[in-house]
């Protein structure tokens, strides 16, 4: 029998994640016991019926959140069937924040691949045009950091797996808030749909899987890559734009609310998440300039504490359509005008980099402060 956890550890991740919005509506500690040994018991179970626990890094703890996690939602769910009716409206909420991330993945993981039978060619010779037109190739030169180093591409692969642990903490923590300024959950969920919808409208996979035999010891020149979509076979259209870094800058941005530790520990996470897109080839640089202003336009869309017509809140959404349409717009009809020079490449990701911070730290300062009338 096939083991689900040995292929999918973000899966693990994600259940490790519900685990934590469980904890967090601070159960009592029979409940708790109960969701402890229960997962101790599937996972006797799995090693005992299912052959073992799979055979990527980490396995031993990362495997630990799948267990936690269902077992979470099997102890809400008879919490919830157990309940009297004037507490079951707040057990079936929890119930579903738990259970929505999960489901997502899932959902997720089973219609990806539809993308390769809709889009069978792929722009990645584009992004990687692009990408050769800044002077080097930033995922090949970060993918071969990743030679011969087996610990440091297991930490990596770690942190590319442990986004949705990240995401369901940000969601947990903005539920204790009594004031959310953004609605956290429509945010994310927003942002993998339409995200999921502009992987079928640039079609990508990321240099590893598309230019398998150069990767990562020999970039190739901007003129050995030929401008024209490409056919990569069984491999998932999910490249452009990073929702890995979309979602790493969600957390970011949302972070304001923790300790300045917790701020910290968001942006490092955010880089750490910038790195091993790139050094694991799963990514360009190019899709993952896109991610900020797409990321930017969710983020002013659902900053809800902020009247629609206030300009705060306007701008990020406006630009970040904007920007958005014109990178994806450009990147693939109108790429001679990136090669001219190196300089006009980093001029626009230095430009796209800062008017999307500047336009971001406007809504966060305007979301704090009392609902206003529109200016």
């Amino acid at each position: 029998m096939e083991n689900p956890f040995e292929i999918n550890p973000t899966f693990c991740f994600t259940l490790l994640g519900t685990f934590f919005i469980y904890l967090w509506t601070l159960p009592s500690r029979s409940a708790r016991l109960a969701v402890v040994l229960l997962g101790f018991g599937l996972r006797v179970a799995c090693l005992r019926f299912m052959g073992g626990l799979g055979a990527y890094y980490g396995v031993r703890w990362i495997s630990w959140g799948a267990f936690l996690g269902i077992a979470s939602l099997v102890v809400l769910a008879v919490q919830v069937f157990r309940s009297r009716p004037t507490g079951r409206q707040s057990l079936l909420h929890t119930f579903y924040a738990a259970a929505v991330f999960p489901l997502c993945s899932l959902l997720i993981g089973y219609t990806i691949p539809i993308t390769t039978w809709l889009r069978p060619k792929t722009y990645d010779a584009f992004l990687l045009a692009f990408d050769a037109g800044l002077g080097f190739q930033p995922s090949f030169a970060l993918g071969r950091l990743m030679v011969h180093r087996p610990n440091l591409w297991g930490l990596t692969t770690s942190v590319y797996y442990a986004l949705p642990l990240a995401v369901c903490v940000l969601y947990a923590s903005c539920r204790l808030q009594r004031r959310q300024p953004v609605a956290i959950l429509p945010l994310v969920l927003s942002l993998m749909v339409i995200g999921f919808i502009q992987y079928g409208v640039f079609p990508a996979v990321g240099p590893e899987h598309a230019f398998q035999q150069a990767y990562p010891l020999h970039p190739p020149t901007l003129a050995q890559i030929a401008l024209v979509p490409i056919t990569v076979p069984n491999e998932p259209r999910n490249c452009m734009p990073s929702l890995h870094l979309a979602a790493a800058l969600v957390v970011w941005w949302n972070s304001r609310i923790w300790p300045r530790s917790g701020r910290l520990l968001a942006f490092l996470f955010l880089l750490a998440t910038i790195f091993s897109t790139l050094a694991l080839g799963e990514h360009y640089l190019a899709d993952l300039v896109v991610a900020l202003p797409f990321t930017l336009a969710f983020q002013g869309a659902w900053t809800t504490s902020i009247e629609f017509a206030n300009r705060a809140r306007r701008r990020p959404l406006v630009w970040g359509v904007v920007l958005t349409v014109a990178w994806m717009v450009s990147l693939r009809y109108c790429l001679t005008l990136f090669l001219i020079s190196p300089a006009i490449s980093w001029g626009l990701i230095l430009f796209t980099v800062i008017a999307c911070m500047v336009l971001e730290e406007n809504l966060s300062v305007a979301a704090r402060r009392p609902m206003t009338s529109p200016v």
